[in-house]
């Protein structure tokens, strides 16, 4: 099992400069869904906040929210991984959400993402400017946030250990 310090040093080792480190405040964001039918069934409705999960008075109270930066040539072979991880954890009050700094055509997008028969909203990011305030300028990255809404860890997830390296930091937030 992987350590919340080596999920760290993955993201140290990349030459970005986020502007939220572990230990933060989570920056609030709100974004509407590709795939809409999952974000209703998440929060009721179509768009999706980190607060509605996290943070002061949120509605759908989450131990923690695994947020998954990505665009659909780099991070977007995670989403099964992080499927699979929604599914072992919900009960458990962990929330997965995609966040897709994806240009183009919204309508293509929208249906792609409801191809992907995911489990968890997926936000659609188009013009980046989430991305672009978490300083997120290489994709994947993915941030687990704490019930209180501060930044539990921060990691740049890769292939065929991703799943592993995630569910290890959803086990140590939960162990808290």
């Amino acid at each position: 099992m992987l350590s919340l310090l080596m999920f760290i040093q993955l993201a140290s080792a990349t030459p970005q400069p986020l502007t939220v480190g572990v230990g933060e405040p989570a920056l609030v964001f709100g974004l509407p869904a590709l795939n809409q039918a999952q974000a209703i069934e998440s929060v009721k409705k179509a768009s999706v906040s980190l607060s509605d999960f996290v943070g002061v008075m949120p509605a759908q109270s989450r131990q923690a929210v695994v947020v998954h930066f990505f665009n659909r040539k780099r991070g977007a072979g995670t989403l099964k991984d992080l499927h699979r991880i929604q599914k072992k954890n919900a009960s458990k009050g962990v929330q997965v959400l995609g966040v897709c700094a994806c240009g183009g055509e919204s309508q293509a997008l929208i249906e792609w993402a409801e191809s992907e028969n995911l489990n968890f909203p997926v936000v659609h990011d188009g013009h980046r400017v989430v991305s672009q305030r978490y300083g997120v300028t290489e994709f994947p990255i993915t941030m687990i946030v704490d019930a209180e809404g501060r930044v539990f860890a921060i990691g740049q997830p890769k292939g065929e250990t991703a799943e592993e390296e995630i569910q290890a930091e959803v086990d140590g937030i939960l162990s808290r």
